[in-house]
């Protein structure tokens, strides 16, 4: 075969090379389009399942009588129910995507005590169940919820977010303050005023021992404005009182002076009543009963100040006033008992001007700190008699002073009981961290006096303490208060 005879030929070979070739490229993207149509409905039937269940699952969560929510570690909400929808005050669950507690229904303080409690339940990794909070609805309406919350974790354990589920007890609480409202109004009513400061007491003790001195304040204040109302029912009418008997003896000096011989029947009564008697006593037991409505009244004023709330600006405040309020109420906890004598209040204050602070803060630190020093000393008397604790009082020293600049306010709070080791000495101002046995303490009472102290006033807290030899709690803030 020549050259002539293979120009002729390759050509037509090639071409049917080609042709091959396209053929069978054809036919592969004939079996690419089938294999991809396949998948595509493998896909649309996996997004149409996954739709579906969903849909299913959504439509179980808005079926359950609770609401539902999650959120992410970020506290960024990611799904609900709708029953959580409706109350956080968003059209659909789809709403709530992305959002946080800061952009629903909900009033600051709730939503603050919302993220410290979710940040708790993921930082501790321990689910929180029964929790009662307070809140503000989409519709405007006051509250009362039942929550558990818990923490969620991916694969390999960590934790990644949070799930939360809550039931609506509002009548059950509404009944429960309806119910405290009618006992206190009865109370009041009968006047019983020791008894009333018996029972504050008592409430005091429970809510110190708890750390919920929000709950304390509104208490105190509310029993301090519904003494003063029969308190100066007593206080106005004591005058007229008193002028009545003035004019009743009046008019019986008269009588005796008109009827010298009085029958043998006033003769008798005169006698049986003792009336010269009662003539000196009577003035006597008046004005016992005056001084008797000075001290409740000063007693209500020291409940009023304890209990006064902050503005959002600091304020000049007497730090003795404080301190004096808080050993107030605190009283009932220093008296003599079974166990122990009394313990001793040394107060070693020093001239102190007025500080800008925020006084309703500054007096829980002062809770606090007592109160920490009080069980303290209940600790270092456990397995002593009394003869023993006795001959060694349980003491605490209060002392105010000056810096020597006169810029900052010096407290210290000074007891002689068990006193602290190194290690706890490191970790008492840590949040939740407490040598209180379970029920006993929460561990909140020195890390919310710390930050009080160091970010709201600007100041420094320490401790001085070693083991067996008591310890001292220094703070200062500045006397002009923060810029």
């Amino acid at each position: 075969m020549d050259e002539s005879d293979v120009s002729v030929i390759c050509p037509d070979e090639t071409r049917a090379h080609l042709e091959q070739e396209l053929s069978q490229a054809h036919a592969e993207i004939e079996r690419l389009k089938q294999v991809q149509t396949q998948e595509r409905t493998q896909r649309e039937k996996v997004e149409f399942d996954l739709r579906t269940s969903r849909r299913l699952l959504q439509l179980v969560m808005d079926t359950l009588p609770e609401a539902i929510f999650w959120k992410d570690r970020n506290l960024v909400y990611l799904g609900c129910n709708q029953n959580f929808a409706e109350d956080a005050g968003v059209a659909s669950p789809d709403d709530i995507v992305g959002k946080t507690d800061y952009d629903l229904a909900w009033q600051r303080q709730e939503a603050d005590f919302f993220r410290e409690c979710d940040r708790r339940v993921m930082i501790a990794n321990r689910a929180e169940l029964g929790i009662v909070e307070a809140q503000l609805q989409g519709d405007g309406k006051q509250a009362w919820l039942e929550t558990n919350k818990t923490p969620l974790h991916d694969s390999d354990g960590q934790v990644i977010g949070m799930l939360g589920t809550y039931q609506d007890i509002t009548a059950r609480r509404q009944s429960e303050i309806a119910l405290e409202e009618l006992n206190q109004k009865l109370e009041l009513q009968a006047i019983e005023l020791t008894s009333t400061l018996a029972q504050l007491q008592q409430s005091q003790l429970q809510l110190i021992q708890r750390e919920k001195m929000s709950a304390l304040g509104n208490l105190v204040a509310g029993v301090a404005h519904e003494i003063n109302n029969p308190l100066g029912f007593l206080s106005g009418n004591l005058n007229p009182a008193q002028d009545y008997v003035k004019d009743l003896f009046e008019l019986l000096d008269l009588c005796c002076q008109e009827i010298p011989q009085p029958t043998q029947a006033i003769q008798e009564k005169i006698r049986d009543i003792d009336l010269e008697f009662l003539r000196a006593d009577l003035p006597q037991l008046l004005s016992s009963m005056r001084e008797a409505i000075k001290r409740i009244a000063n007693i209500s004023t020291s409940l009023r100040t304890f209990s006064r709330s902050d503005t959002d600006y600091q304020i000049p405040f007497q730090l003795h006033e404080g301190l004096d309020s808080t050993l107030l109420l605190l009283r009932h906890r220093l008296k003599a008992n079974k166990q122990r004598p009394d313990i001793q209040v040394v107060q070693n204050y020093s001239e102190m001007p007025s500080v800008r602070c925020f006084p309703g803060q500054l007096n829980q630190v002062f809770m606090n700190l007592l109160a920490n020093a009080i069980d303290a000393l209940n600790e270092s008397n456990q397995g002593k008699s009394y003869a023993e604790i006795q001959a060694q009082p349980n003491c605490i020293v209060i002392s105010t002073q000056l810096s020597a600049d006169q810029q900052w306010a010096i407290v210290r709070v000074k007891d002689n009981g068990i006193g602290m080791t190194e290690d706890v000495k490191h970790k008492m101002f840590e949040n939740l961290f407490t040598t209180k046995g379970v029920g006993k303490g929460t561990g909140l009472g020195l890390a919310i006096a710390r930050q009080i102290i160091v970010e709201n006033h600007g100041g420094t807290i320490e401790v001085n303490s070693s083991l067996g030899q008591g310890t001292e709690l220094i703070f200062k803030i500045p006397v002009a208060g923060m810029d």
